[in-house]
């Protein structure tokens, strides 16, 4: 019996594995790569970046990536930028919900309307990750069904909530993927082996 419970325990361990997300790799305007004339808000559209997700940059020489703030995104200013990549490869882990700027340092790159792009991240959320994945399976058939959409300002308790707002019922986790799948496989685990030694 102990050997059976031990046994049923583990496939589930790996069963969790399995349908466990893990962090997804995007590759900016995957076709063309980070250049001019792209629309990249046409490529971020119906896309959900979700904490421990990583945004990578292929590009010429030529150009570069600054992330910014909101304000030099807007005005396409290259003066005080948070960061400066260059080489053709740059990849950045989304760490944290919130949004980031990016935008190619190259003069009139930016304000040509086209080399700018902003990345609206979330918390991972595991039926979403589970909806992402399923959408981008192989044969798999189009669903008529969209995305979920960003979380609108979640309050955790309803009696502080402005009037209407939606309270959370169940919190989501600002932990990247990668850290809730190990968390998830160690949880069932040890109940395997507690199972085997009972």
């Amino acid at each position: 019996m102990k050997a059976s419970c031990g046994a049923l325990l583990a496939v589930m361990a790996v069963a969790a594995l399995a349908t466990t997300a893990l962090a997804k790799n995007y590759t900016v305007d995957g076709s063309t790569g980070w250049d001019t004339y792209v629309n990249y808000d046409k490529w971020t559209a119906g896309k959900t970046f979700m904490v421990g997700d990583n945004i990578e940059f292929k590009y010429e020489v030529y150009h570069n990536v600054l992330e910014v703030t909101k304000p030099d995104y807007a005005s396409c200013a290259t003066g005080s930028p948070i960061s400066i990549h260059s080489g053709g490869d740059t990849t950045f882990e989304l760490t944290e919900a919130g949004t980031r700027y990016f935008i190619c340092g190259i003069p009139r790159h930016c304000s040509n309307g086209t080399m700018h792009v902003k990345i609206t991240t979330v918390a991972y959320d595991a039926a979403t990750a589970a909806a992402i994945e399923a959408a981008a399976a192989p044969g798999a058939a189009p669903s008529s069904a969209p995305l979920p959409s960003p979380p609108a300002d979640v309050y955790s308790d309803a009696r502080t909530a402005p009037a209407g707002a939606p309270a959370a019922s169940v919190p989501k986790s600002s932990a990247p993927r990668y850290q809730q799948t190990s968390a998830a496989v160690a949880g069932l685990a040890f109940a395997a082996l507690l199972a085997i030694a009972a």
